[in-house]
């Protein structure tokens, strides 16, 4: 997955670095270098960091050197190569180059519920990596309870990966809908996709967008007959 991503960015003049996330081996692709993070590897726990001005320049292959504009990503064909509109590629490679970009974002939900001392309750929960049976974000009961995360700039969002609630509340989820957008009146943003349960406890729920909304809020809405509460483990999108 390391050496996809730095190849990648090596022939995308946007990507200027890479997160790797050691944990479920997954990149972050960004279009900046953090200053003072110019020089090689930069690691820390769980993750790592490099910037592409220090990727080796034989990653690009024939794309070494290469014109293509900023939405366009330069393909080797040996001896030169040929540039394609980045969307174009990010469609055709949909379920293998997407990029996690939600980890440890800006994030917020529709009421904050007051968990036990043994649990975590709290809207950051559903982007902390953590998918274990006490730590969930979790609303109270609404009718239709939502929770959303910024993911700091727009991305193409290509697919959104839910865990469930790792116990036996897991069935309270009947019905859930995935807007992207750059504010969060679901009125302004574009469906995602949907999904209609009801879930079991633990469900892995990948709702691939296939019309590849933009926007920087991915906001998920919980749609019921009668008041429920809202709660997953673990919310990850998967975008450029």
């Amino acid at each position: 997955m390391w050496s996809l991503c730095a190849q990648f960015c090596s022939r995308v003049q946007v990507c200027k670095s890479i997160n790797f996330i050691a944990w479920n081996k997954t990149c972050q692709i960004n279009d900046c270098e953090p200053v003072g993070n110019k020089f090689g590897l930069i690691e820390s726990v769980g993750n790592s960091f490099v910037a592409a001005s220090s990727l080796p320049k034989e990653l690009a292959g024939p794309c070494q050197g290469h014109d293509c504009k900023i939405n366009e990503v330069c393909t080797p064909q040996s001896p030169t190569y040929t540039c394609i509109p980045l969307l174009v590629v990010f469609a055709e490679r949909r379920t293998r180059e997407g990029c996690l970009v939600c980890q440890f974002k800006e994030t917020g939900q529709s009421t904050p519920y007051d968990c036990t001392k043994m649990y975590v309750c709290e809207a950051g929960a559903g982007v902390d990596g953590i998918k274990e049976l006490t730590n969930m974000f979790h609303t109270q009961a609404e009718l239709e309870p939502f929770w959303w995360v910024n993911l700091g700039q727009v991305f193409t969002v290509q697919k959104v990966v839910s865990t469930n609630r790792l116990d036996n509340y897991g069935g309270r989820l009947t019905k859930m809908l995935i807007h992207v957008g750059t504010s969060l009146d679901t009125s302004q943003m574009e469906l995602c996709g949907q999904f209609f349960g009801p879930a079991v406890r633990g469900q892995v729920i990948d709702t691939t967008c296939n019309t590849l909304p933009e926007g920087q809020i991915v906001k998920l809405t919980s749609v019921n007959i009668a008041p429920e509460k809202f709660h997953l483990a673990e919310v990850e999108v998967y975008g450029f």
